[in-house]
């Protein structure tokens, strides 16, 4: 009998130890997924500074500043998490980075992704990429003309997400000759104006973005690149002229 007793009471004592044993086990996993990241964040190569980093997720949000390419570590909690890097501009503070009605696009360079930490150590590499275009206009007329000419630029992207999706708004900004304009990331059609105002106040509009995009311009690069735009007026004509590409506007009306 004893011995049948201490044979029960050493595999319960054994079942126990096992379920003590799973059930610590379970707990200290739990602990474990619930406890911090060590994230690295590696930003290199960039082209402005200082940048401005922003991570969210259910219940968590941090943003800090850094004024140069460099590697640093912070704490955060596992799980996904929304990376936005930002330099040139303010971070969005609704999630868009908006450009105010008479101004150009901000010397914007911007990276977003959702980032999964599953570990407690994890590293991401930070690529910016440059969302504007900066356009730049001079303005050539006949011999003696010598006439103030302006011009600005509309469109319809008034403002952009961090990774660089255009966004529905009014822009609208002016530029004289000899000036430039940083024009946001526009949608794949490109749809821009320009409009050339006259010593006597006429006004003729031009689709820009149709030239721009007759001339190979490709808004979906990653990183958009500037566009100079030479605008020769004539009694007859005006030549939109960059790199190899030409465009000749007959005009009705005499200038």
């Amino acid at each position: 009998m004893t011995n049948k007793y201490n044979l029960c009471t050493g595999r319960a004592a054994g079942l126990l130890l096992v379920c003590l044993t799973w059930v610590s086990c379970t707990l200290i996993k739990e602990n474990r997924t619930a406890c911090p990241c060590a994230l690295t964040v590696e930003v290199r190569d960039l082209p402005a500074w200082p940048v401005r980093f922003s991570l969210s997720g259910e219940g968590y949000y941090r943003e800090w500043e850094v004024p140069r390419d460099t590697s640093f570590m912070v704490r955060v909690p596992q799980g996904d998490l929304q990376l936005t890097a930002v330099a040139g501009a303010p971070l969005p503070g609704n999630g868009r980075i908006a450009i105010p009605y008479g101004y150009d696009c901000p010397s914007l360079y911007a990276h977003s992704e959702r980032v999964s930490i599953p570990a407690e150590e994890a590293r991401v590499l930070i690529q910016l990429h440059k969302h504007y275009c900066t356009l730049s206009l001079e303005i050539d007329g006949p011999p003696g003309w010598g006439e103030p000419y302006w011009t600005q630029v509309r469109g319809k992207v008034g403002a952009l997400a961090p990774d660089g999706t255009p966004e529905e708004g009014a822009f609208q900004c002016r530029l004289d000759s000899g000036d430039a304009v940083r024009l946001p990331r526009q949608y794949p059609d490109g749809e821009l104006w320009l409009d050339l105002t006259t010593p006597d106040g006429t006004v003729r509009s031009f689709a820009l973005g149709n030239y721009m995009l007759d001339a190979g311009y490709d808004w979906t690069s990653p990183d958009l690149e500037d566009l100079p735009l030479q605008l020769d007026l004539s009694l007859t004509a005006i030549t939109f002229r960059t790199g190899m590409w030409t465009q000749v506007i007959p005009l009705e009306i005499e200038i």
